[in-house]
Formats: C-alpha cells, sequence, structure tokens
C-alpha cells in the first residue's frame, strides 16, 4: 500500500486504522444515533481536514491534539512547505486507499 505521508515537523504517516474511525465517528456523532458507520455519506467540508489529518496521523503520535495539528499544517502551509491543496490530496488519498472508498465528497 502506498505511504501518505505529510512533512510536518517530522514525516507524519496517515493511517486511517479503526482508531481513526472512531475518532471520526465521535466527532460527527455517528455512534449516538447508532446504526452502521457509513463514512461516504457523510458530508464533510474541507474546513474539516485539520481534524481528519489528526485522525490518521494520531496513530503514531497519542500526544498529538486537534488543536496541535492544525498549528503544524499552518507552520507548513506558512513555510510553504504544503499548500492547503496538497494537504488536501495527501488526507484524502489515504482515506481512499485505506478505506477502499471510492469518492469523498469535499463540500
Amino acid at each position: 500500500m502506498k505511504d501518505f505521508v505529510l512533512e510536518l515537523d517530522r514525516p507524519r504517516r496517515l493511517i486511517f486504522d479503526l482508531d481513526a474511525w472512531d475518532l471520526i465517528a465521535d466527532k460527527y456523532g455517528v455512534k449516538k444515533k447508532g446504526g452502521d458507520f457509513d463514512f461516504s455519506k457523510l458530508r464533510i467540508t474541507a474546513l474539516e481536514m485539520p481534524f481528519l489529518a489528526f485522525a490518521g496521523m494520531r496513530w503514531e503520535d497519542p500526544e498529538l491534539t486537534e488543536q496541535k495539528t492544525r498549528a503544524l499544517l499552518d507552520q507548513a502551509i506558512r513555510s510553504e512547505a504544503h499548500t492547503i491543496l496538497s494537504i488536501r490530496e495527501v488526507v484524502s488519498g489515504a482515506i481512499f486507499a485505506q478505506s477502499g472508498l471510492r469518492k469523498v465528497r469535499w463540500e
């Protein structure tokens, strides 16, 4: 499987494992509503990209927070190491590859 890495303070590999899906399901209230979790039916805007990056990167850094992730992404954008679109491409690519989804709807 292809690696999906964001070069931030260090290379950070995104993995959307079951723990990441639990974070996503908790954030969007899927668990509270009951039923199966179907990521393809969530309507997530591009503004959710920092949270999704956090969910995908947390597996190798349990101390990582959503706020720290946002700061790391902002730093990468300000230093021109990444653009918003390049970050979005890595995050969505990891989601596609690791979940088997065909399409993520970015609003």
